[in-house]
């Protein structure tokens, strides 16, 4: 069965944010890839909820590392799953 993916504000602020700066500092063509790598890993964790490791900080928290820079993490609930936040490696981490 698979789970419904929903994006929490926060992510989706991420989301404005990562792909601004790739276009920007990079090419679009940069961009084009973050937002298609994301898509597939959506598709992945709402069938494989449990697939990426527990988070070190929170148990309810599993992290997907999708390349060396971004890491999204996210909460699996009763009939879907949030993405919480998607961070840029670069930066300092924050509380989710």
């Amino acid at each position: 069965m698979e789970l419904t993916v929903e994006l929490s504000e926060r992510a989706r602020r991420d989301i404005e944010q990562i792909a601004g700066y790739l276009a920007k500092t990079w090419s679009e063509r940069s961009k084009i890839e973050f937002l298609l790598t994301l898509t597939d890993q959506m598709k992945l964790i709402s069938k494989m909820p449990y697939l990426y490791k527990v988070s070190q900080k929170q148990a309810n928290i599993r992290e997907c590392v999708m390349n060396k820079h971004v890491v999204f993490y996210y909460r699996v609930l009763d009939t879907s799953i949030e993405i919480i936040t998607i961070r840029n490696t670069r930066q300092k981490p924050e509380e989710f």
